[in-house]
């Protein structure tokens, strides 16, 4: 890149100035370049074109050439920067200011520039003009594919690209129609008819039929979320948009299973190979570009329940170091969903939502691998020795009240009645713990906590190591099943089926460290849960499932936690989700200027 050989360049002498002849030889750049002498002839040449340098060549031998900066340094930087961030390339434009920019202006200059970039924008093109929403992310989107996604951010995005049979209404706590408009069952509800919607197109254009709905629920017979599936005895197609699934056992969650953003439809048509980097859905929004660094997201015209307001969505994806040049989040995110930092809006012109999330932090404890988690009586003393009260105290917020549970039942309350230090050591005795290093993992955005519960286990002895992972190392089967223990968080978007998949999702962190043993007992119940037709005795069932788990200490609760979002006054329709994300779909701006105009 020509920059780069700029900055070479500047770099090469001593308190660079602009407008100062400074001598040089074309052996020298050739040198500097690490090219020919003809190929530093041409890269002088395209920055005498650009105006970026003045070159004068010596006459004669042994008179030197003069080279004369016509731009400084940090001009160079700040239009590199610029020009990596619209190529999708965030990280390395930060990287690089960070680099080469001490000294200069560069990163003032390009944060009052991001700062413009991010958030909504208009591009007025001749035929047309395009709405367009960017913001970064500070974690990765690992996967696309509705069988694969364990993430909540993979299930945000699945949620704007693909649509399933029916979905869940929060304002009303109602089951309604997407894909399929009507549905029937017999008395027991192991036979279910569902009638399609004519005339919903997938993003490619095939119209979607009971073919596509067939096709999608084989496919996870064979993934992690074969759960989800396995009561499904066949599936019988009755016309294009008619098709019946018949149930080898009742299962009164059915109808929420097909809720469930991994039931997502995908197309018949889809190729049998690896899963498309831009597959095709039928949601509001269709993939166009999909890379490591940066996501697009453009508005499907066709979509059934009408075309959202937004025309694209680009998404640039942050480093897994959520700081680069000492940044916050804040300073350059114009549409924020805080999962786990504090959310400090300055500007108070700002809106802001918030609410606590159903859901819980929590420690899972490895019951498959041998060691001292393995004692019941170490993983009581564990749970014991939390101050929860205190975590949240000294931590501070968005961690908001102790957690004895998936979810926060009942009044709050700001003291934790399962602290109880003078068990501790007794508890510790008795599970014969010599001091031998437990591992915990957990992710970078949990550091914090677990940092914490390092510095609370020491005082009892305990020799907590805190390792800190990526999303995608999180991911593989062979890490989960070496810790000890895993630090993360359980968001229950839709309560039931979120606490089930948390159970019998193959890869969870929760379903692989509660042991075969633990397992069993845990399927048992929730094919209880299955088969339950009063949904107060459901919850009493999980209720029981829960208690099991506590009991055996195998997973030890830590704080509630609430999610939030701020947005400037122009945006407008944000509504956060059953995930506490904000969907897409639903945003619109209302342009600067632009006042409602009250008829007395």
């Amino acid at each position: 890149m020509l920059a780069n050989d700029f900055i070479a360049l500047w770099r090469s002498f001593t308190d660079t100035r602009e407008n100062e002849p400074y001598p040089i030889s074309m052996d020298t750049l050739s040198e500097l370049w690490f090219c020919t002498t003809r190929n530093a002839k041409l890269i002088v040449t395209k920055m005498v074109q650009l105006g970026w340098v003045e070159f004068i060549p010596g006459r004669g031998r042994g008179n030197r050439s003069t080279l004369t900066f016509k731009k400084s340094l940090q001009d160079i930087l700040y239009d590199k920067a610029v020009q990596l961030v619209k190529d999708g390339e965030l990280k390395e434009a930060l990287e690089q200011i960070q680099l080469y920019g001490e000294g200069t202006n560069v990163k003032e200059r390009i944060m009052a520039w991001l700062s413009d970039y991010f958030g909504y924008n208009v591009e007025d093109n001749e035929d047309d003009r395009i709405e367009i929403l960017r913001f970064p992310i500070f974690r990765p989107i690992t996967t696309l594919d509705p069988a694969c996604i364990y993430y909540e951010l993979d299930a945000h995005m699945a949620s704007q690209i693909y649509n399933t049979l029916l979905d869940y209404d929060r304002s009303s706590n109602q089951l309604k129609g997407m894909l399929a408009h009507h549905w029937e069952t017999n008395k027991d509800q192991t036979k279910w008819v569902f009638y399609l919607r004519k005339g919903v197109l997938f993003h490619h254009g095939k119209e979607l039929k009971a073919e596509d709905v067939v096709y999608t629920f084989n496919r996870l017979r064979n993934t992690p979320h074969k759960w989800l599936v396995r009561q499904i005895k066949d599936m019988i197609i009755h016309s294009d948009f008619t098709v019946q699934i018949n149930l080898n056992s009742p299962n009164y969650l059915f109808l929420s299973n097909l809720t469930y953003t991994p039931m997502s439809i995908l197309p018949a048509d889809m190729p049998n190979e690896a899963f498309p980097i831009c597959p095709s859905g039928t949601g509001p929004f269709k993939v166009v570009e999909n890379t490591s660094k940066t996501c697009i997201l453009e508005a499907f015209s066709s979509h059934f329940f009408g075309r959202p307001q937004l025309d694209r969505i680009e998404i640039s994806r942050m480093p897994n170091n959520e700081k680069i040049l000492n940044l916050e989040k804040q300073d350059i995110e114009k549409l924020l969903v805080n999962h786990d930092e504090g959310a400090n809006y300055e500007d108070d012109s700002w809106k802001v939502q918030e609410e606590i999330y159903a859901g819980s932090s929590l420690l899972t404890m490895n019951l498959l691998k041998n060691g001292p988690q393995k004692s019941l009586y170490f993983r009581k003393a564990f749970h014991r020795l939390i101050d929860r009260s205190k975590m949240i105290s000294v931590l501070g917020e968005p961690r908001l009240y102790p957690s004895n549970g998936f979810q926060l039942r009942g009044l709050p309350s700001v003291i934790d009645r399962e602290h109880n230090s003078s068990e501790v050591e007794p508890l510790l005795q008795k599970s014969g713990y010599a001091g031998e290093p437990i591992q915990l993992y957990c992710y970078e955005r949990h550091e914090l906590d677990a940092n914490w519960l390092k510095d609370e286990c020491l005082k009892f002895g305990i020799n907590l190591v805190v390792n800190v992972v990526n999303w995608d190392e999180m991911a593989q089967i062979e890490l989960i099943k070496r810790a000890d223990c895993i630090l993360f968080e359980v968001l229950l978007g839709d309560e039931v089926i979120s606490q089930i998949h948390d159970f019998q999702y193959a890869n969870s962190f929760l379903r692989i460290h509660l042991g075969d043993e633990l397992a069993e007992k845990v399927d048992l119940k929730i094919d209880e849960v299955l088969q339950e037709p009063e949904a107060s005795l459901r919850e009493n069932k999980l209720l029981e499932i829960e208690h099991i788990i506590k009991e055996h200490y195998a997973v030890i609760f830590l704080v509630h936690k609430k999610l939030g979002t701020a947005f400037h006054p122009s945006v407008q329709g944000v509504h956060m989700n059953s995930r506490g994300w904000v969907d897409f779909k639903d945003i619109w701006f209302k342009p600067e200027g632009v006042k409602a105009s009250l008829v007395e």
